[in-house]
This record gives C-alpha cells, structure tokens and sequence, in this order.
C-alpha cells in the first residue's frame, strides 16, 4: 500500500495493480445475442438490425453496436487497487471508444486494468477517483473497442 498526502487528502491505494491487464473472459457474438441488445435499447440502425441493409453498408454485413460490448457479462472482475479513503462511493462517468467493428460469429475478450487513482477537490471536498480501463479483442487480437469507468470515493 502507498500513501499519498497532500494539504488536506490522504488516502492508501495499492500501486501494484496499476496497469496491470487480468482478463476477465470470453464471449461469441451471435446474431441473436445482437439482436436482442438492440431490441432492449431499440436501436434501429439497419447496419445493426438488417442483414440485408448492412451488406450494402460501409461494413459489408452485420455488425454489432460498440455500446453492446461493455454491457456484457464477462464472468471475472479485475484487481482490487484496495482504496482507504472515504465512506462511500459512486458510478462517476464512462467512455467508450471503438477501433474496429464487431461482427456476429466474432469471439471477444475482454482485458481490464487499473488505469489510474488520483484524487480531486471540487467544491463538496476532496474525491478520489479509480478509472478502469476496459479492453476488448476479437479472435484475431484486434482490439475492438476500450472503456473507461470512473468510481469515486468521498465522506458524506
């Protein structure tokens, strides 16, 4: 555990996590499986919705939307950078980029790492922030698409 101090925040987090990828597992993307995401949050774009449609798109068939891949159940967690600081925590943000399409038939799997822990003073007080970097890869190594969540830690 390392501790960081500053005028008015101190916290412990555990530094050896930092950067370090676990993955958390694999999932096949079925058209089924596609299908039924866009269904729950009715996306309509033919590209994900219409074979027919998407074989004339950009992609030359089906793919799957990018916001799909990080509501997926991979089946592990990640390492625990065992923050002391505060007495509650919350969802602070997400972002997603994408690098390449994921298609039906295609095999992800995911990487997650601690990216970073730093801490914050707004006008509330000081927070301490744990950003989660999530990587996913096809079956060929090619990384798809990453996420980035944010979870902050404060006295309430």
């Amino acid at each position: 555990m390392t501790s960081e101090a500053g005028s008015e925040v101190r916290f412990e987090f555990d530094r050896d996590v930092l950067g370090v990828d676990v993955e958390l597992g694999s999932i096949t993307l079925t058209p089924k499986l596609i299908a039924d995401y866009c269904a729950a949050v009715v996306e309509t774009n033919p590209l994900y919705t219409n074979e027919a449609d998407a074989r004339s798109g950009p992609y030359g068939g089906l793919i799957a939307p990018a916001g799909m891949l990080p509501s997926l159940t991979f089946g592990r967690g990640g390492l625990d950078p065992k923050v002391n600081f505060g007495n509650t925590q919350m969802f602070a943000g997400s972002r997603l980029e994408t690098f390449a399409p994921a298609r039906p038939g295609d095999t992800i799997t995911a990487k997650v790492q601690v990216k970073e822990v730093f801490p914050k003073t707004g006008r509330s007080g000081t927070m301490l922030f744990i950003v989660r970097r999530t990587s996913y890869y096809n079956q060929d190594g090619t990384l798809v698409a990453a996420s980035e969540q944010s979870i902050v830690h404060r006295e309430v």
